[in-house]
């Protein structure tokens, strides 16, 4: 790293930078960009469709199949039901992209009861339909998709979109632009404190060669998340590392629309 001015490259990396991220971090809603979830069914695994369940031509209320024979109906056992739903990429992630498994635990049902029941792992969401049918439980229909959560909820770290103040309006959206991500709260108010303390790029040293306040401390800025700024700025998203940082690695942040659902995570498939 280079050295301008006064400032030291270990003061600004591992004091700077750990507030970015190590000070930056060291569900549950519903994604308000569902529509952009694919529309196709989802679908009982291991089950037969209550479509198909007759091949016979319709032969009207109370006709009976020639050779068939009457058996008492069988009720069906308590079950985990699994179903699933392809999804497209949630705010332009590709990491969301994929087909979707929702499960639920359903209690036994009597031949012909019509059940709905709710995703029960914490990183779905969905509901579906599910009828018995002679001891089977046949899906009628459902949704199933990933969980949407704040940041917070996801991984600890609390994010700042956007501020009244001038000053932290103005670092996130530093953070915005050379890191693709909203601000961490935490990281936010140590650049913040910094700048307004005037700790470093002074008039005195001509702003460590930078000719103005603001241009030095967005390139020690830069300097101190020299990683994530170089891959941020080479794929036009957030990189790998602070999208762990702030979603954990089980969820995805979101690539475009940061203002709207930058403090938002998606679990993936």
């Amino acid at each position: 790293m280079r050295v301008r001015g006064l400032v030291c490259r270990s003061v600004w990396s591992a004091a700077l930078f750990g507030s970015l991220l190590a000070g930056c971090g060291g569900e549950t809603g519903v994604n308000s960009e569902a529509s952009e979830s694919s529309e196709a069914e989802a679908v009982f695994e291991g089950a037969v469709p209550v479509a198909d369940e007759r091949n016979a031509a319709d032969d009207g209320p109370g006709s009976i199949v020639a050779g068939q024979v009457h058996s008492a109906s069988t009720s069906c056992a308590s079950s985990i039901l699994t179903w699933s739903q392809p999804r497209t990429a949630w705010n332009s992630n590709v990491n969301t992209a994929g087909t979707y498994f929702c499960d639920a635990s359903a209690p036994g049902a009597s031949h012909g009861a019509t059940r709905v029941f709710s995703a029960s792992n914490a990183a779905r969401t969905g509901t579906a339909q599910f009828r018995c049918d002679n001891g089977t439980w046949v899906w009628v229909s459902g949704t199933c998709d990933g969980r949407v959560v704040t940041t917070a909820a996801a991984s600890g770290t609390s994010t700042v979109c956007s501020h009244a103040d001038p000053v932290r309006s103005k670092w996130i959206g530093w953070y915005r632009a050379d890191f693709k991500r909203c601000a961490d709260a935490d990281g936010l108010e140590w650049w913040v404190t910094q700048y307004n303390n005037n700790n470093g790029c002074l008039a005195s040293n001509n702003y460590d060669g930078f000719g103005t306040k603001d241009a030095c401390w967005r390139w020690h800025f830069q300097e101190a998340g020299r990683d994530s700024y170089e891959e941020a700025k080479s794929t036009g998203h957030i990189s790998s590392t602070d999208e762990v940082i702030l979603c954990g690695p089980n969820a995805a942040y979101p690539w475009i629309h940061n203002v709207t659902n930058g403090t938002q995570c998606k679990y993936k498939p």
